[in-house]
């Protein structure tokens, strides 16, 4: 009787460890699968700050800068207004962009994106009453948009170089899919908001509501923590420039995907900063319409980051390739149509792709990138790499010139823009052609 009953109590016991272990199990599967979905980046938890913070500042930024556009367009009709905006804000980011990531490299990463964000703050919120007393010339937006430049110049590439701090190697490419997406998918609803906004309360409120994004950022940022060692303090800056540059020169990896880049922002996405033109102009629609379109290229570049955020794109030279190439074909066709056929839903389906082949181009380019710059180059390069960014403004500034050329040339009234965007469609159809024909470093190193 003794030993049945000491028998029965083994058995439960057992029973019980194994339930337990059944248990431990299933609980063990579902934490790996919640992680198998969430995008791998995600597994930081100052990641994760960062992105939240990031997603308010870029939304703010986007939202901005539809509304300096349009505030520009308002009062001052001409295609060069918009592309003189497009110089003014690239050139001091140009200019200044490499100092910044020499900053980036040596000081505190965190502290410089708190203080830029804090100027931008200030910055907008005085765009927005200068606007609001009625004060506001177009001239007076080219001072406020160098300003811009300027501290962009400092904060980019702190950011594209502190988000690596917060994450493991492994989690790189998830990471540059996410911080994309902050991006593009801003590009979604930022424009929208931006167009519905000014369309029911006017500009200064939108204005204002992007300086609580920006507020936003700082909070986010300061409850992030990483371990960072000391930085090296002693040296010139200026040879630190020139260090970033000759390893770019004499990494021949970096200076086709760089110079790739610049060629593409230049001759391909300066249609960015046509579109309030090309919408207004062309199209015939408001602020909301505008809006719209702008969203359509978010939501085509949000499509991509989505995809691959869990482990990026494994055929990073096709993705370069191959992006750039329908990217081209793209705006070839969205110039075409928007003139031919002014046809609101035809342009929107066009711009939709070009922002969605774009976004898969940017995710190779920057993902090569960032998995192969040393550690301590990493500012410096990555902020000539955001020269991309203000080179898409200077483009502006050619396509808006050589449209103006093209209208008073032919005596058509707005002809000349959908031809200077058709035309760097085409140039970058053949550039991709020929870098994916002719380039040994993509071949090689990728």
């Amino acid at each position: 009787m003794y030993f049945t009953c000491t028998l029965f109590v083994i058995n439960v016991e057992s029973i019980q460890l194994i339930c337990h272990r059944i248990l431990n199990i299933n609980k063990n599967n579902q934490e790996k699968n919640r992680q198998s979905i969430l995008p791998k980046a995600f597994e930081s938890k100052n990641y994760f700050l960062y992105f939240l913070g990031s997603l308010a500042s870029v939304n703010g930024f986007q939202i901005f800068m539809f509304t300096e556009s349009w505030i520009t367009h308002e009062l001052n009709e001409s295609p060069e207004a918009l592309g003189l905006l497009g110089l003014f804000t690239a050139l001091p980011t140009i200019i200044l962009n490499l100092f910044g990531g020499a900053l980036a490299d040596r000081f505190n990463k965190k502290l410089l994106i708190t203080v830029c964000q804090i100027f931008t703050f200030f910055g907008v919120g005085l765009f927005a009453f200068l606007y609001q007393i009625d004060f506001m010339k177009y001239w007076h937006i080219y001072i406020f948009a160098a300003a811009g430049g300027a501290i962009n110049a400092f904060e980019l590439p702190a950011r594209m170089s502190y988000y690596p701090l917060l994450i493991n190697k492994d989690a790189m490419p998830s990471a540059v899919a996410m911080n994309s997406m902050t991006w593009q998918g801003t590009r979604v609803i930022a424009p929208a908001i931006a167009g519905l906004l000014i369309a029911l309360f006017g500009g200064t409120t939108t204005l204002l509501i992007c300086c609580v994004c920006f507020l936003l950022m700082i909070f986010f940022l300061n409850l992030t923590h990483v371990d960072i060692s000391k930085l090296q303090q002693k040296g010139n800056p200026l040879q630190d420039i020139i260090d970033g540059l000759l390893f770019i020169y004499k990494n021949k990896l970096f200076l086709t995907i760089i110079g790739y880049s610049f060629f593409i922002g230049f001759f391909g996405w300066v249609y960015l900063t046509m579109m309030p033109y090309m919408a207004v102009q062309v199209l015939k629609v408001d602020s909301s319409g505008t809006g719209i379109l702008m969203t359509s290229a978010g939501m085509g570049a949000v499509i991509p980051t989505v995809i691959f955020a869990r482990a990026g794109i494994n055929d990073r030279r096709m993705g370069i390739s191959a992006g750039s190439f329908f990217s081209g074909i793209s705006i070839l066709l969205f110039a075409f149509t928007a003139y031919q056929f002014q046809s609101f839903y035809i342009t929107m389906f066009f711009v939709f792709l070009i922002g969605l082949f774009s976004s898969v181009y940017m995710l190779s380019a920057i993902s090569t990138i960032q998995l192969n710059v040393p550690d301590q180059l990493r500012g410096r390069i990555m902020g000539i790499y955001t020269i991309t960014y203000s080179i898409i403004s200077l483009g502006g500034l050619y396509s808006g010139l050589v449209g103006g050329f093209l209208d008073r040339l032919l005596a058509t009234d707005h002809i000349g823009v959908p031809i200077s965007i058709g035309l760097g469609g085409i140039i970058v159809i053949i550039g991709s052609i020929c870098i994916y024909l002719f380039n040994e470093s993509l071949k090689k190193e990728i």
